[in-house]
């Protein structure tokens, strides 16, 4: 980069970090720089490749944070990346991303899961896998806590999106360790309260069975279905295993046993 471009770049990211804005967009960044779209393009290449920003999906960046130039700032602050590649648009991290951000997984969360009302082309974000959960956007806030210039599922909420679509998370085993490692965290009153306002009362039937079968402190006998179940369901939706036990009283069957489940969950 000439010294002239980098004395521009830097002018660039400092105005923007000065004004509080650690994510612009294309648009933006020509009309601070006053340039043509070319020249803006060229110039912010060159900010990628010198390590100041990075490009989280087309025509949105976010300025890296010092502590992680020269790494993909997705890889310290997946809040900063999803907040950049969003604004403006409802949305909520959710799935295995909220687990991962409210530390209830084992495995990192390599894919990044964002719930929202719009149709998104893009497959990648800051490098890594995006995977976007279509959801109405009456259904977006419900649950959703500020996280940096994002949103994300509070522990109540993350439990009742992995009880409702299991799959998304890894299974029935992920969900019971999400919920193991939740115990004594969660709001009851919030997270039944939640699954009225989303009619899920099957994500709070799979939450309760969990609970009471593997004994978790804080959740185990506190628990009511939202209503009388009248059919049994399966804990992990979809899946071609075999079901080894029934529980009776959430009328949920289960593709593995109690002891297998908690063996895994409670490591």
């Amino acid at each position: 980069m000439s010294y002239l471009s980098q004395n521009t770049a830097l002018r660039l990211a400092d105005d923007l970090v000065a004004d509080g804005k650690m994510h612009f967009t294309f648009d933006e960044a020509r009309e601070r720089l006053g340039q043509s779209p070319p020249a803006t393009g060229n110039l912010l290449q060159r900010m990628i490749a010198a390590g100041l920003i990075d490009r989280v999906r087309r025509g949105h960046y976010v300025v890296r944070p010092l502590g992680v130039l020269g790494t993909p700032s997705v890889a310290e602050e997946v809040s900063l990346a999803v907040g950049a590649a969003f604004a403006g648009i409802p949305h909520r991290m959710a799935y295995r991303t909220a687990l991962d951000e409210h530390d209830l997984i084992v495995h990192p969360a390599r894919s990044i899961y964002v719930a929202t009302p719009k149709r998104i082309r893009s497959k990648t974000l800051s490098g890594r896998p995006l995977h976007i959960v279509q959801e109405p956007e009456s259904d977006i806030n419900v649950g959703a806590i500020a996280c940096g210039q994002s949103w994300v599922s509070s522990v109540e909420r993350a439990l009742l999106d992995a009880a409702m679509r299991p799959n998304l998370v890894g299974g029935a085993t992920v969900l019971a360790t999400a919920i193991v490692a939740a115990g004594n965290r969660v709001d009851v009153t919030a997270l039944t309260r939640y699954a009225q306002e989303l009619a899920w009362a099957a994500a709070l039937r799979r939450i309760g069975s969990i609970a009471d079968a593997l004994e978790v402190e804080g959740l185990a006998g506190r628990l009511q279905p939202l209503k009388p179940p009248t059919a049994d369901l399966d804990l992990e939706p979809g899946s071609d295993k075999p079901r080894v036990w029934r529980d009776a009283r959430w009328r949920m069957r289960w593709p593995q046993s109690v002891a297998e489940i908690a063996s895994v969950a409670k490591q």
